[in-house]
C-alpha cells in the first residue's frame, strides 16, 4: 500500500494548488480523485489519508507546512 500511495503522490506532482505568493497550497482533489480512479486505486478514502499526510511533510520540506 505504500509503493501504491507513493505512485499516486508522484502521478499528482503537477497538481499542486499554488497561492499567490507563489506558496504550494496543497494537492488538488479533483485531481487526486481522477489519478485514483485511473489507477483503479480500490480503497479510495485509505489512500486520501495516505496522500494528505504525505502533503503535509512535503509542505514541511517545501517550506509551507
Amino acid at each position: 500500500m505504500n509503493l501504491e500511495a507513493l505512485q499516486v503522490f508522484c502521478a499528482c506532482s503537477d497538481d499542486w494548488k499554488i497561492t499567490p505568493q507563489g506558496q504550494y497550497k496543497s494537492i488538488d482533489k479533483l485531481a487526486l480523485g481522477a489519478v485514483m480512479k485511473m489507477m483503479e486505486v480500490s480503497n479510495q478514502k485509505e489512500m486520501l489519508s495516505n496522500i494528505i499526510c504525505m502533503q503535509h511533510a512535503a509542505l514541511e520540506v517545501l517550506g509551507n507546512g
